[in-house]
């Protein structure tokens, strides 16, 4: 009975897969990459890593979590143009709030949540000077997400889309040539969209967040030597339910280490 669970649960696990890989090309955290060029670019370049950063980060719904950047693939053009595609997963350390929607709600407000998140990500500079840039910077992305468990062995997992676009401001701090370290500073404030079907809606969050949630965000982070960040996010939805445990505005802090 066990043996036949499982073989239904990994067959499960493979449809929503495949499903998620479909849904992200249809679709289209992101982290944000600091851009040290400082001369315009000779040529343009694309760029693949793998198992590249861990973040471990924790919400002011009392949720620790642990993420991996998996895959990505980025496009850097002659005219700063950035474009990427990024696939992470996260998993929970430690869930201090009791309520298992609230506990599914920090996956869903965290950029880069969800066991599986694929995420595009693209910018245009729209200023320039030595030691600062300007950009508008645009995210899209779907999350698999593994919610509470339901009554009935209904699937427990559902899909989110979301997309984030803003202006995005970095500044180098301080730099040291010789000893090859650096200190960047970042800020992100953004317009936050995410969409679910109104029975996951209904399932995972009690009817307390409509399909077409939308809200607004801020993202600060500080990167030392390219390879350590600390990132400060807050979010809030503005159109769910009054008095909704939903519509509260929720911190993120993050602290991320680059292989």
């Amino acid at each position: 009975m066990k043996a036949k669970k499982k073989k239904k649960k990994f067959k499960n696990f493979g449809i929503l897969f495949v499903g998620f890989l479909l849904l992200t090309n249809l679709t289209s955290a992101q982290l944000l990459e600091i851009d040290y060029s400082k001369d315009k670019r000779e040529e343009s370049s694309v760029r693949v890593h793998f198992i590249r950063q861990g973040i471990i980060g924790v919400s002011s719904l009392q949720h620790l979590d642990l993420s991996a950047e998996i895959f990505k693939v980025r496009y850097d053009g002659k005219k700063d143009a950035h474009l990427s595609f990024t696939v992470f997963s996260t998993q929970t350390i430690w869930k201090g709030n009791k309520t298992d929607a609230l506990n599914t709600f920090s996956f869903l407000m965290n950029p880069i949540g969800g066991t599986v998140n694929g995420t595009f990500f693209a910018s245009y500079p729209i200023s320039k000077a030595e030691i600062s840039k300007s950009k508008v910077g645009l995210s899209l992305g779907t999350k698999w997400i593994e919610g509470q468990p339901l009554p009935g062995f209904r699937s427990s997992t559902f899909f989110d889309t979301f997309s984030r676009l803003g202006w995005i401001h970095q500044r180098l701090l301080a730099e040291d040539a010789l000893q090859n370290t650096s200190l960047y500073f970042w800020s992100y404030p953004n317009l936050v969209v995410h969409r679910s079907s109104q029975e996951n809606r209904a399932l995972f969050f009690n009817d307390e967040l409509p399909s077409l949630a939308y809200g607004y965000g801020l993202e600060l982070g500080l990167e030392y030597n390219s390879q350590l960040k600390l990132i400060l996010i807050g979010q809030q939805l503005v159109n769910a339910t009054p008095e909704s445990e939903f519509g509260k505005f929720v911190l993120r802090l993050s602290l991320t280490y680059r292989f």
